[in-house]
């Protein structure tokens, strides 16, 4: 077993995921492995696998998987239910890693860890610069980009805004514990992250590009503006009511997994979230302030308070 597994997650990438596997080979941290979870794709990605399996073997390994898991995040929560190692950090098939990401990554979890302990759940992730699918970067950060609050670790924050990429985490094996139980449902799987985080551990931003973050038009997660968003926003309310409808599903799901593990205060804040649709306008106003579910911008806490 090496010191740090990362876990791919692949589903129809076989132009792109040559690339990734070999910019992880290529890391200046060498005590790592890769563990794919193939989500049954249907080109040429499992033939690649094999390849590279075949090519680093007891370092490259793959699921055996007979059917879909039906998306990216349930797929990331089967590599994550499959393994205990020391340090995990989970990776995309499309992206390519900056060459000392799995090296600085792990000697900041080094450090919380000595801060904290190892028995505390740990999570570090990072920034990334955005690239077209050629791999030219369009925006050296994406945290600027987007107008992310990076550091704003609040259990209140991530009930209504994730903070966190999940192709820059890495968490330690005290975080793996939390995953016992996985949600039937939740938005996605680096804001359940977030959220487990926030309410249980610890989190550690490193403030410099650590991938390569390709833009090729089929990421099912990708990368716009604050005013691209608050356009598609304003375009697409349905989307918005889905969103919405995903992430008060996703608090419920918190508050029946973990609701008697968390303290009364923040048990208190996921409540009063959960209970937000059924207020009046001025009441979610009141609650929205009173708790602190803060967005990164004030003119998104604003858009929040009249669109729950």
């Amino acid at each position: 077993m090496r010191m740090v597994s990362v876990l791919l997650a692949s589903y129809n990438g076989e132009k792109y995921i040559r690339d990734q596997l070999e910019s992880i080979l290529n890391q200046t941290l060498s005590d790592l492995s890769v563990v794919i979870s193939d989500d049954c794709s249907t080109d040429g990605t499992p033939a690649v696998i094999r390849e590279y399996e075949e090519r680093y073997p007891g370092r490259i390994r793959s699921l055996r998987n007979r059917e879909r898991s039906g998306s990216a995040q349930d797929n990331f929560f089967r590599l994550l239910s499959s393994v205990s190692d020391e340090y995990v950090m989970l990776c995309d098939q499309d992206d390519v890693w900056i060459q000392d990401k799995a090296e600085v990554s792990l000697r900041e979890m080094k450090r919380l860890e000595a801060q904290w302990g190892t028995e505390i759940p740990l999570l570090v992730h990072g920034d990334l610069s955005v690239t077209d699918g050629e791999g030219r970067i369009l925006h050296e950060s994406m945290a600027k980009y987007q107008k992310i609050a990076v550091h704003d670790n609040r259990f209140s924050h991530y009930l209504v805004e994730n903070n966190i990429t999940g192709n820059t985490a890495m968490v330690n094996r005290a975080f793996l514990r939390l995953l016992a139980e996985i949600p039937e449902e939740c938005a996605m799987h680096d804001w359940w992250l977030g959220l487990l985080a926030s309410c249980f551990g610890r989190i550690s931003y490193l403030a410099r590009p650590l991938v390569l973050y390709r833009q090729h038009g089929k990421n099912q997660v990708g990368s716009k503006s604050s005013k691209e968003q608050y356009a598609e926003r304003i375009r697409n309310q349905d989307a918005v009511r889905e969103n919405y409808r995903k992430m008060f599903v996703q608090a419920q799901q918190f508050l029946k997994l973990y609701g008697n593990k968390m303290s009364p205060e923040k048990r208190e804040t996921l409540k009063q979230f959960i209970a937000l649709p059924g207020k009046n306008r001025a009441e979610k106003i009141y609650i929205i302030w009173k708790y602190k579910l803060m967005k990164s911008t004030p003119i998104r806490t604003l858009g929040q308070m009249f669109s729950i």
